[in-house]
């Protein structure tokens, strides 16, 4: 169904009210982007490589991103479950090595499908690696009005940010529209938290910058208002108010209220597709399947166990705001301040974690992968941090060949950095 206007939203909502339906509840799907590039780190064309996966498999579906050099997989709608998130994972590993068994037959050269939040090489960031999209194209020629940007002595494009920067979205199904705008809700006061333990991307155009993770400001400083924390005066109360607020923007492209939220790139979405459901798209693209597959329990476990037992007031947007600026920076080496209280990052993230376990289990499901989010914290340490370490412990002339080939060993092993 197609929503044109807030008008179609709330007669179709009304309708609800007359003719219950209720949709299976925390039914997940993701997104994840990764880059094709060579064993340099340069960028390769993924436009051939993705119409050949389309043709063989049948578990996932694949797209062309903004940038002509990223694949993005999708996994189609499942009931969560310990068992289909391992399924996942397989099927994840093998497409992943498709996708360079593919492009290594069309190119003959060594290939390595990049996951992480941005994409190292400098070369990404140029007119030649929009895709040829009209929705790619037409959101670059948009960009391009804003001011260059500057960041560790680069001058960067906006309209070329899209192109290097990848994410892991999760989208999950809620029972009724009022309960997808409970876990909307919810998940907004998340996005600190769900920043610093997710942390990977301090690498942008060949140099580091004194961020964990640059990606998320970028994308702010390129899209014009349109990304980042949602531009809420208040949390919405329902659907329809997310929808007014939506409508208030002028749109860029979109046709309707399901075009314009794809064009907020902020950090939760609602989805006007039916069933509803909400997408938390604030991750970086995880080195590992397995650590993509940690952030997906982690998301999941810790939502359900909020809209089961917390009563907690929700916190004011200008302290989310603050807080995600700190995880930005600093990542679980940061210090939340909630209601005036100082937090350190590290003890909220173990208390979260600890919730999520006990959401899972009212999910009927067992932690398998939140060892590895444990792990960060007993370490004291992100894949930021193993990042930025192998790029400066590397040769000056080869920074990005060797960061790329040392991620691409824990890809293929499916080996998380910490």
């Amino acid at each position: 169904m197609e929503f044109k206007t807030v008008d179609d939203l709330k007669k179709y909502i009304k309708l609800l009210d007359h003719q219950k339906h209720h949709p299976e509840d925390y039914v997940f799907g993701i997104e994840l982007e990764g880059a094709l590039v060579d064993t340099e780190g340069k960028p390769i064309e993924a436009k051939e490589v993705i119409s050949y996966l389309n043709n063989v498999y049948h578990e996932f579906e694949f797209a062309e991103e903004a940038g002509a050099c990223q694949i993005e997989i999708r996994s189609f709608p499942r009931n969560f479950s310990t068992d289909v998130l391992r399924e996942c994972e397989e099927y994840l590993l093998d497409a992943i090595y498709d996708i360079v068994e593919i492009a290594e037959k069309l190119y003959k050269k060594e290939v390595i499908f990049l996951l992480i939040g941005s994409n190292p090489h400098p070369d990404v960031l140029s007119d030649k690696w929009i895709s040829n999209t009209e929705r790619a194209i037409t959101m670059a020629k948009w960009r391009s009005q804003f001011q260059t940007i500057k960041i560790a002595g680069k001058e960067i494009r906006p309209e070329h940010i899209a192109l290097s920067i990848q994410s892991m979205h999760i989208h999950i199904q809620g029972r009724n529209p009022e309960d997808v705008a409970d876990k909307y809700n919810h998940l907004l006061y998340m996005i600190p938290e769900h920043i610093a333990i997710s942390a990977n991307s301090p690498i942008i155009g060949g140099k580091a910058v004194d961020y964990s993770e640059a990606r998320l400001l970028l994308y702010e400083m390129a899209d014009g208002g349109n990304a980042g924390l949602p531009k809420l005066k208040k949390y919405p109360t329902s659907i329809l108010e997310y929808g007014e607020y939506v409508s208030s923007f002028k749109p860029i492209m979109a046709k309707n209220i399901a075009e314009m939220i794809k064009e907020r790139h902020e950090d939760n979405r609602i989805r006007f597709e039916i069933p509803f459901r909400v997408e938390n798209r604030i991750c970086p693209a995880q080195s590992t399947i397995r650590e993509n597959m940690a952030l997906i329990e982690y998301i999941i476990g810790r939502l359900k166990y909020a809209q089961r037992w917390s009563r907690q007031d929700y916190p004011s947007l200008k302290e989310i705001e603050i807080n995600r600026i700190e995880a930005i920076k600093n990542s679980i080496k940061g210090n939340f301040i909630w209601n005036g209280k100082t937090i350190p990052v590290k003890k909220q993230i173990g208390e979260s974690i600890e919730k999520a376990e006990k959401g899972l289990k009212v999910l009927d499901s067992n932690p398998r992968y939140l060892r590895v989010l444990k792990k960060r914290l007993i370490k004291k340490k992100t894949s930021a941090d193993v990042v930025r370490r192998w790029y400066e412990r590397a040769n000056e002339n080869n920074k990005i060949e060797y960061l790329v080939n040392k991620i691409w060993e824990h890809t293929k092993k499916n080996s998380p950095l910490i």
